[in-house]
């Protein structure tokens, strides 16, 4: 008999005696769970139960059974034990947690909320774990409402209770940016704006300033944060190679969003255009696998598919070591599902910052970042950590390809017939109020004028619409592009007159996406690498002069073009012309340019044996 089944039986020897107390249970459920067999940790669990009907730290057994059950995948059964346990015991607030997250894996999001919301109610007592709880609570409350008020009370009430949290300002700093709530910043609680600031994500901080500068340095707080409680730098430095050449350089690209998402959209045909012969592709996959088509296509062109969501970071390194991946693509960066604590590892000799994150690491464990000429001019280059390789537009793209034409007709999505049709369809995050004032500006100036938005969750459409009312502009002229689907998305565009781009964090896949569809877009170049990234695509694709360097020169532009069908008409003619050869729209061409520069650093480590930054 193997070891788990003889510890199980054992066990149930001992149930039966009335001779296993609850510590003894516990023990042995999770060595029989830990040797894979949860489905006996179960059975275990059931079998005390059963013959312990009245003992007082049942409730504990129901909880770690529920909590198995779930574990491995069965999610009624094991929802049932926890509902059981908040009946039976409702000041046991782990049971609750887990209860709310179960129901929301099982959409009954509205039960999630209930049980959650009557958790914080019940919460008067005042203790450490009490106080950890309720502010779990809350969070998970914020999670299930986001983009909502009640989502950022939640937020604003963990935040009180618990300060020293900065995750919590985080999300309540992008809560509110995702609501377009203006300021964005106000004093919370014991903290000042100035506190709010040093705990601010990367991504928040390049939505709000044009400042490069104060970016690099909200990178590096980030990751000083990442790892002061376990400074986990023990792989690394990389010696220079004994045996420098390769028949194939070995490439990892790690990335959470090579699936259908606007990153897998946009990386799609460069796995596709590869060299094989040249390169060993590997991607190392931090997000949930979908298997949706897109995922499944990148799979196919690439040699190695690696899932390491549910690794440590010190094992996924070594798994990247022990694959001996000689470049690692991060194409997060300070995004969802980053991994700082994996990449500070240096499971690889070079690690370059590309794609998934617009600016600086502010790390000494990213040797490169990948940008091209308009991006980061040379004499920006001292806002970067990492040395800066250039493409010749630093963002990949799919070839051309016919997009069926749209399926609704503009009466149908709330457009007029016979007026300039201004759109933007970047996130709301992306909206400032100065932007937002902008754009009320031109709106004004040009009468009929709509501006087509896309839609959001929660209040955000409406609070838009209040603060065009504030700003003089009739309410009805903002419309709201629901969601769809994305070839039905590519489509709408031919409805829409010129592109309003964001600043100072404009336009990415959504500004390719325009000039794709041959719409001309208005953009605002800064100094940081967000506002700059529109500018980029509209060089490669033949439109440098719609970039302006002003925020007058923006407006005036946008009300010229708004007011000129003709000029308008001259410029899609000659996106028409030039879209077909176009740089931007040439992945055959990017990927060669990436191989070279990839060669090229390669060969500069093989050369000095530079390792970090």
């Amino acid at each position: 008999m193997n070891e788990p089944a003889s510890l199980y039986s054992e066990a149930i020897r001992k149930v039966e005696a009335k001779d296993l107390d609850i510590f003894g249970l516990v023990a042995i459920a999770d060595s029989l769970a830990k040797a894979g067999q949860g489905g006996l940790a179960v059975e275990l669990y059931k079998s005390w139960l059963s013959s312990n009907p009245d003992h007082p730290l049942r409730y504990a057994a129901m909880f770690n059974c529920g909590s198995q059950l779930i574990a491995q995948g069965d999610l009624a059964p094991g929802r049932g034990f926890l509902q059981q346990v908040v009946d039976s015991t409702p000041d046991f607030y782990p049971a609750h947690l887990n209860l709310a997250n179960v129901m929301v894996r099982m959409d009954e999001v509205d039960g999630s909320l209930a049980v959650l919301r009557r958790m914080t109610e019940r919460m008067a007592a005042i203790s450490r774990s009490n106080i950890d709880h309720k502010v779990l609570a809350l969070k998970n409350i914020a999670s299930i409402r986001r983009g909502t008020a009640e989502a950022e009370a939640a937020l604003k009430e963990a935040i009180e209770i618990d300060p020293t949290q900065a995750e919590l300002v985080v999300h309540w700093i992008n809560n509110r940016q995702s609501r377009c709530i203006w300021p964005v910043l106000e004093p919370l609680g014991r903290l000042k704006i100035d506190d709010l600031r040093q705990m601010m994500a990367p991504l928040s901080a390049a939505v709000l300033v044009d400042d490069p500068e104060l970016q690099r340095t909200v990178g590096r707080n980030y990751v000083e944060q990442a790892l002061r409680d376990d400074p986990i730098r023990t792989v690394g430095p990389w010696p220079a190679p004994t045996n420098p050449q390769r028949e194939r350089l070995r490439i990892g690209y790690m990335s959470s969003d090579l699936c259908n998402h606007a990153i897998g959209y946009l990386m799609t045909d460069v796995f596709g255009c590869h060299d094989r012969r040249r390169f060993e592709i590997r991607v190392y996959n931090i997000g949930e696998r979908t298997h949706d088509s897109l995922q499944q296509k990148i799979m196919a062109h690439v040699d190695h598919w690696t899932d390491i969501r549910s690794m440590s970071d010190k094992v996924a390194a070594a798994t990247m070591i022990r694959d001996g991946v000689d470049i690692l693509l991060d194409i997060n960066g300070h995004t969802n599902f980053q991994r700082t604590r994996l990449l500070a590892l240096k499971p690889a000799p070079i690690i370059v910052n590309w794609l998934g994150y617009p600016g600086t690491i502010g790390s000494d464990f990213h040797d490169y970042i990948i940008a091209d000429e308009f991006i980061i001019p040379e004499q920006y280059e001292a806002f970067y950590d990492e040395n800066v390789l250039r493409l010749p537009c630093y963002q990949p793209n799919g070839r051309l390809h016919a997009v069926p034409p749209p399926t609704k007709s503009r009466a149908e999505l709330g457009l007029p017939e016979g007026a300039t049709v201004y759109c933007c369809f970047n996130g709301a995050v992306k909206i400032t109020e100065q932007v937002f004032s902008r754009w009320m500006s031109i709106l004004g100036q040009v009468p009929g004028s709509v501006l087509w938005l896309r839609g959001s969750a929660g209040d955000t459409d409406e609070r838009l619409r209040g603060e065009a009312a504030r700003r003089g502009i009739a309410p009805e002229r903002l419309v709201f592009l629901p969601f769809t689907t994305n070839s039905e998305y590519l489509s709408l565009h031919c409805y829409a007159d010129v592109f309003l781009d964001t600043f100072p964090y404009g336009a990415h896949t959504t500004a390719s996406d325009a000039l794709r569809m041959g719409l001309p877009i208005v953009t605002l170049a800064g100094r940081g690498f967000p506002s700059r990234v529109c500018g980029s695509l509209s060089i490669a694709a033949g439109m440098p002069d719609l970039i302006c360097d002003t925020p007058a020169a923006y407006v005036a532009l946008a009300i010229e073009l708004g007011r000129n069908a003709e000029r308008r008409e001259t410029i899609r003619q000659r996106m028409a012309a030039a879209l077909p050869t176009c740089t931007l729209f040439d992945p055959s061409l990017l990927t060669r340019e990436l191989e070279v520069l990839l060669e090229n650093a390669w060969a500069d480590y093989c050369r000095t044996g530079l390792t970090d930054s």
